[in-house]
């Protein structure tokens, strides 16, 4: 573990990262000391107190220099460590190839910064293709719970790390569906005709609802959508309401995921479904509008 920096050394690794940053390129100890009003000299033995403790790596000659490490980001940033569920993936796009590395740890780093946020990403694989500018996609897998999309900074073969800065990145919480369900479900009876059906779903202000039987089950579904094409059609309103409902519902368990739910919505391109409890009995609706409230309030 990293024994705690002491002032001007924090000073010194925050200047030479900023410079870092803004020039992508070896940084000389005396830019550093030009920008503190330091001696250089004493800059540089600084300088080389951060290297033994591997948060400065040093190239010679007359490009050289000095970078901060990957280590480094992670001392002076408030770093989020996300250890993935099962696994995750890096996948880098090259022409008509995928070059995919296993994810083993994240660290998020600057998270609430000003500036962008990026990732430290150890992987399990040859580093060997990574290069800086790539574009990637983290995943973790087999849940997609965490994407992040961004380019990549720097690649250290030895520690099998990758900085990423990071473009965008949605983390999904694990979050039940009956956490955000709306519990006052309107239903509809199965004897009920499209007309009554119509002035329900308007008194209600919702775009559709389940039809259930006498005892209670679930039989179908009707939308205002339904109702607007029997409109459409010339087609009698005061027909029962189960010869035009949706006879395939679909359902979720109020004990499955957001995750789950948005996987489901997607897959059959609706915006709606109807949660059930262990039983089979309807509880309530989550709607895609929902799950993205639920989200953003999150940020």
């Amino acid at each position: 573990m990293t024994r705690p920096l002491t002032m001007v050394q924090r000073e010194v690794l925050e200047t030479l990262t900023r410079l870092y940053e803004q020039h992508k390129r070896m940084i000389k100890s005396k830019e550093v000391a030009r920008v503190l009003g330091k001696d250089e000299g004493t800059v540089r033995n600084i300088i080389m107190v951060l290297k033994n403790m591997g948060l400065v790596e040093s190239r010679t000659g007359p490009a050289g220099g000095y970078v901060p490490s990957l280590k480094a980001y992670e001392v002076l940033g408030a770093a989020t460590t996300f250890h993935l569920a099962g696994h995750g993936v890096m996948i880098i796009p090259r022409g008509d190839r995928e070059i995919k590395l296993s994810v083993v740890n994240l660290e998020i780093i600057g998270l609430f910064a000003p500036e962008p946020a990026k990732a430290v990403v150890r992987v399990a694989g040859n580093l060997g293709e990574v290069r800086r500018g790539d574009r990637v996609k983290i995943e973790s897998s087999p849940d997609r719970r965490i994407v992040i999309e961004g380019t990549v900074e720097r690649a250290d073969l030895h520690a099998e790390e990758v900085l990423v800065s990071i473009n965008r990145m949605v983390i999904l919480p694990d979050v039940r569906v009956g956490e955000i369900t709306r519990r006052n479900l309107i239903t509809i009876r199965e004897a009920s005709t499209l007309r009554e059906a119509a002035k329900v779903l308007y008194s209600h202000g919702i775009r559709g609802a389940p039809i259930v039987s006498e005892k209670g089950d679930v039989i179908g579904f009707i939308t205002t959508t339904d109702i607007a094409m029997v409109v459409a059609n010339n087609e009698d309103l005061d027909a029962p309401v189960t010869r035009y409902m949706r006879r395939n519902v679909v359902v979720i368990s109020e004990g499955d995921t957001i995750l789950e739910a948005i996987r489901i919505m997607s897959f059959h391109g609706i915006g709606r479904l109807l949660v059930i409890n262990s039983q089979g009995r309807p509880v309530g609706i989550v709607t895609r509008t929902d799950i993205l409230r639920f989200i953003t309030a999150l940020r």
